[in-house]
């Protein structure tokens, strides 16, 4: 048999416990993100394990780009006997304000093994532009 042992706790830990969070409701979380800059783009790279293409929903609205969905829990076999179930439901957001000058039209992204891959590309407006003095 399997135990998990969290020692010490803390207060906010045994206050999680105690919360309507710990009877199976969604939680919300905030996952990890990193971005980017170049020449030409700004690419936001957001972590999303377990979560599925069609569970994603990006917008980008006023210069501010918004990752949002929901990480679906497992099916368990209902003649299993659970050993430890951690898993669970979980509904994400996060929103971050990027710089003005960003082709929303041209915008893109791709989902690969837990990696979403956002490629915001700069207006002509907003790129680098060398000036060559006469």
């Amino acid at each position: 048999m399997m135990l998990r042992f969290d020692f010490p706790k803390t207060f906010s830990d045994l206050l999680e416990e105690q919360s309507p969070l710990a009877y199976g409701f969604t939680r919300t979380h905030t996952p990890a993100m990193d971005v980017a800059e170049n020449e030409h783009e700004f690419v936001a790279y957001v972590e999303l394990p377990g979560v599925r293409k069609e569970d994603v929903k990006i917008s980008f609205e006023k210069d501010v780009l918004t990752v949002e969905g929901v990480r679906k829990s497992f099916e368990l076999p209902q003649e299993a006997r659970v050993l430890l179930n951690e898993v669970s439901a979980q509904e994400f957001t996060r929103s971050i304000r990027i710089p003005a000058g960003i082709d929303a039209a041209n915008i893109s992204a791709e989902l690969d093994n837990g990696i979403l891959k956002i490629q915001l590309p700069k207006s002509q407006e907003a790129r680098v532009r060398t000036i060559a003095i006469k």
